[in-house]
């Protein structure tokens, strides 16, 4: 997950600034609602998942007699770092407190905000859901509310504003309830959250506050006459004195008033308006694949002649596609250089050419030989050390799979120990009986579809012998132990130290 959120971050950080370089030619050339449109390219980008490709591989699991040796020493205390998670746990804590306390901060600042406007309003009209208030807390008209819909006036907006003006005024606040800007507003605020900490996101935010404005503004004015730009400017002027509420479309925007004046004299044609849209349809298509989230799920297949077998201890192989299988506990490393190792009963498991397997003793199974890290010559220590690398990216993908193993792991449990799994192992054999049961009626129907209905009861005889023949109770163990957080952490613990004492040996040796 960290992975995938820090590659979004990035990625829709380079697409903010990209639409905060081209957005003001944009809107010269096709308009203010092109420039506002532009902001769903980075936002679209923000909510897409990971593109993944499944890859199959080929493991080889490999088992052998347990090695009696000494216990490796406990290791030293974890660091305060490593105990409260690491690193990327503090930095992801880190950055969802800030989206919780700026989402929540937000919400109660708007919710403030709202009190204050309607505390001493009076409701002057109504137009369908929508309540017009005269609010002395305003000093312009402005849009809030998604369930509630208000438009604000101040006191003196009949005094301020001539008929005309007034009129163009409630039009922009009406399309900003109509056109769901009010929404996206809310929406655009929750996105700033996630990027708190991101200066562009800040900048970005302002951009878009000012893009849906101009925006808003072209709709009014597409749908007046000439006459009414310069009655329109006239009213954004005078409203232009105060600052909005948080989530809320307003006309007085002082900071912005040159700008969206400006703004209102781009008049694009009908066809430029549609490349706009053509324009922005291109963006999302070009930008989304280049900077979408690359992901890999590997599909592990068992090698044919390597069948998986349990044993109460295992090696760690790696082939040269760096599959690997978990290791035991390690153990002190027996044997001194140029004595000759005894091959290990591997259980008929043969390792191919560039296979390297770690015994639970530290010795190496490399070349159809057993040796020690000293015993290997300066082409076979390169080879372990591809090994070890190929191991210790396997445990870093391990260690963050571990939440969803254990997660998994745990409803498992939770089945053997309430009896879940005791009773679907014996609805399972109840329907291969009564299957069973209903083969040799229907054994004509599987001739006619070219079936043989004599093999397909020797297979169903096969399965109800082999369900019949579990050990569910042993099942029901083994899913409860495998749900044990601190056993599967040992595990991958025991893993790592296994490959930093081989290459601590590896660089003593070449220290020499």
């Amino acid at each position: 997950m960290i992975d995938w959120l820090t590659d979004t971050l990035l990625a829709t950080t380079l697409l903010m600034t990209l639409v905060l370089v081209v957005r003001e030619p944009v809107r010269r050339h096709f308009g203010p609602a092109a420039a506002y449109g532009l902001w769903l390219v980075p936002v679209l980008r923000l909510l897409m998942p990971p593109l993944t490709r499944t890859v199959e591989r080929t493991t080889a699991p490999l088992s052998v007699a347990p090695v009696h040796s000494t216990q490796v020493a406990p290791a030293a205390d974890a660091g305060v770092i490593a105990q409260l998670g690491g690193w990327e746990t503090l930095a992801l804590s880190a950055w969802l407190a800030g989206v919780a306390i700026m989402l929540v901060g937000g919400i109660l600042i708007y919710r403030w905000q709202r009190r204050e406007v309607l505390r001493d309003s009076v409701q002057i009209a109504r137009l369908g859901r929508i309540r017009i208030v005269r609010s002395p807390t305003v000093n312009g008209p402005m849009a809030f509310g998604i369930l509630d819909q208000v438009i604000a006036v101040p006191i003196d907006f009949d005094d301020r504003f001539q008929p005309d003006e007034r009129r163009l005024a409630f039009d922009h606040e009406l399309s900003h309830h109509r056109s769901g800007d009010l929404i996206v507003s809310h929406f655009a605020f929750a996105l700033l959250c996630l990027q708190w900490f991101n200066p562009l996101a800040w900048l970005s935010h302002a951009a878009f506050r000012f893009d849906q404005e101009a925006a808003c503004d072209a709709r009014v004015l597409d749908k007046s006459s000439l006459g009414n730009r310069a009655t329109y400017a006239q009213a954004i002027a005078k409203a232009a004195s105060g600052r909005a509420l948080l989530f809320a479309g307003a006309l007085d925007r002082p900071r912005t008033l040159n700008r969206r004046l400006a703004s209102m004299l781009t008049t694009p044609s009908t066809g430029r308006r549609l490349a706009g849209r053509a324009l922005i349809a291109a963006a999302a298509a070009a930008a989304l694949p280049l900077t979408a989230t690359q992901a890999t799920e590997y599909v592990d297949i068992p090698s044919p002649q390597m069948a998986p077998s349990r044993a109460a201890a295992a090696a760690t192989l790696v082939t040269a596609s760096a599959a690997t299988v978990q290791a035991s506990a390690a153990s002190q490393p027996t044997g001194v250089a140029g004595s000759e190792l005894s091959y290990p009963d591997l259980g008929g498991v043969r390792l191919g050419t560039n296979d390297v397997a770690f015994m639970a003793d530290d010795t190496v199974l490399i070349g159809g030989k057993r040796k020690t890290v000293e015993q290997l010559n300066s082409s076979e220590r390169a080879r372990l050390r591809h090994a070890i690398a190929s191991s210790q990216q396997d445990l870093v993908r391990d260690r963050e799979r571990l939440p969803t193993e254990l997660a998994e792991a745990k409803r498992e449990a939770d089945r053997a120990r309430n009896g879940e799994l005791r009773r679907e192992h014996m609805r399972d054999i109840e329907q291969m009986r009564r299957d069973l049961a209903e083969l040799d009626s229907r054994a004509a129907e599987l001739r006619a579809e070219g079936e043989d209905p004599a093999k397909e009861k020797a297979q169903l005889l096969r399965d109800l012998r082999e369900a019949e023949a579990e050990d569910i109770a042993a099942e029901e163990r083994e899913a409860i132990e495998e749900a044990d957080p601190a056993r599967r952490t040992a595990e991958i613990r025991t893993e790592e130290q296994q490959m930093q004492r081989l290459l601590a040996r590896l660089d003593r040796l070449e220290r020499r």
